[in-house]
């Protein structure tokens, strides 16, 4: 069960550093956990014990490395430590023969049979080996929307979304959790109002997907009608083919065209409803199904650091991550936390260490991309392309705990925001180091960095392209 380049290792050195003591750290409910889900078993018989497990993890990540033995060390003194924790699938995976160690992938759907049904066949590919998953459906034609090939009517988005939905029940998570995926659907595509009431528990089942996440996908123009009371027109997107790719002002004189298109009877299917009334029913749902979720295309766009190379067209099913799809790549996401209770004292942040957490977490993070097992081409493509990573937070109201800041106040946004800054900074360092060492990414030229605009410096762009009027942020 163990990948074969585990025995290269000095394994009596690795033995030597591992630290027994540090089983005390866990709590009883931790350490089932771990049992249930996380060590390698034969025929039931786990044959992992804690201290051995992180080292199979950090033998796994350190594989590429020149150093071997004193990487492995140093990434299993961070995750035995608790001061940082890779995602779920790198812990299932890492060091076995099948190391697929990203959390997220997200695809865009495109508008046509067998395309959609190649996306789903993925979705169940990925969902097998641990993945979770962001589907864009903005480019599938609305119900009533005319087909050429058969001289019929669409049956719109929901029938495919209700396939999604079992696909990710039937195919669980490698056997050890259930499947999940949020489906992302723009604001102005003419299923909308039906795609809102996907989770309700009530109406005709066949058009439900109670499994399922749902988010909304929404440009800045709409805001801006909701703000003027103005109204919204609804298209299907065989009608708009251009509205899926742009964004900012582009986007905003595009459909304006095309709702002058429509009110002169160009367009032929598409609905006019009012902006608020859209936005009271998004927030309704929201509050009484918790779904869909709500993310803005403009500002993951006008800030995207990749943006010279394609388009943002969805999340993932945590919101966190922002990457390019299209048909050629599915975006990949690898993920870790820093556990920033474990960076913290009563005085507040310990920069120094978190710098030095943060710069073998990067170079981890990093390591996963080459090492990774990908199960479709497209994610590949996509991953060694861009070499994304993420890198979050854990144990955030622990942190204010420890420091004595109630969660809801002023003091925990000013200490969010600051030790997000200090984070996002020594993020940025490691990266610029690994770059020193490792090279820079295939299509870093002409990326938001190569320019030297920094995540802080693109909000800039943002109230450029939005209006200074409709953003008020603190860029100290």
């Amino acid at each position: 069960l163990l990948h074969p380049d585990l025995l290269q290792y000095d394994l009596a050195r690795l033995g030597e550093a591992l630290n027994a003591d540090r089983d005390a750290q866990f709590t009883y409910l931790g350490l089932q956990t771990l049992y249930d889900r996380y060590f390698i078993h034969s025929e039931d018989t786990r044959f992992e014990l804690p201290q051995i497990f992180y080292m199979r993890v950090a033998m796994g990540l350190a594989m590429n490395e020149d150093d071997r033995e004193v990487r492995a060390i140093e990434f299993y003194n961070l995750l035995s430590s608790f001061d940082y924790m890779v995602s779920t699938p790198q812990l299932f995976n890492s060091g076995t023969l099948r190391p697929q160690l990203s959390s997220c992938f997200l695809t865009t759907v495109p508008d046509d049979l067998s395309g959609i049904y190649n996306a789903i066949h993925d979705n169940a590919m990925l969902s097998k080996w641990a993945g979770g998953l962001g589907n864009d459906w903005t480019p599938v034609r609305a119900l009533g929307a005319y087909i050429k090939g058969t001289n019929g009517k669409s049956q719109g988005v929901v029938p495919f979304l209700k396939v999604v939905n079992d696909t990710a029940v039937a195919v669980n998570q490698g056997g050890k959790r259930k499947g999940a995926v949020c489906s992302y659907l723009e604001t102005w595509h003419l299923d909308i109002e039906e795609f809102l009431e996907l989770r309700k528990n009530t109406g005709d089942d066949r058009r439900r997907a109670h499994d399922m996440n749902t988010a909304n996908w929404i440009p800045d123009l709409f805001m801006k009608r909701v703000f003027e009371d103005g109204p919204w027109t609804l298209f299907s997107p065989n009608e708009v083919p251009e509205l899926h790719e742009l964004h900012g002002r582009a986007f905003e004189a595009k459909y304006a065209e095309y709702e002058a298109l429509a009110k002169a009877g160009k367009i032929y299917v598409h609905k006019v409803v009012q902006a608020k009334d859209l936005w009271r029913k998004m927030l309704s749902m929201l509050f009484e199904t918790g779904h869909p979720w709500i993310t803005f295309k403009d500002a993951c766009n006008v800030r995207s650091p990749q943006q010279h190379v394609g388009t943002v067209h969805s999340s993932n099913l945590c919101t966190e991550i922002t990457l390019n799809t299209n048909k050629d790549e599915i975006a990949v996401c690898n993920l870790g936390s820093i556990n920033l209770v474990k960076h913290v004292t009563e005085k507040g942040l310990d920069r120094d260490k978190l710098k030095k957490t943060i710069k073998t977490a990067v170079r981890m993070l990093d390591n996963v991309i080459d090492i990774n097992y990908y199960s479709v081409p497209q994610a590949k493509n996509s991953n060694y392309k861009h070499r994304p990573v993420g890198l979050g937070i854990m144990g955030f109201q622990d942190a204010l705990y420890i420091q004595k800041i109630a969660y809801a106040s002023d003091a925990a946004v000013t200490f969010a925001d600051r030790s997000m800054e200090v984070i996002s900074y020594h993020a940025i360092e490691a990266s610029s180091l690994l770059a020193e060492e490792r090279g820079a990414y295939e299509t870093f030229k002409g990326s938001l960095w190569d320019q030297g605009i920094l995540p802080i410096d693109s909000l800039a762009k943002l109230k450029e392209e939005r209006g200074a009027q409709y953003l008020d942020v603190d860029t100290s």
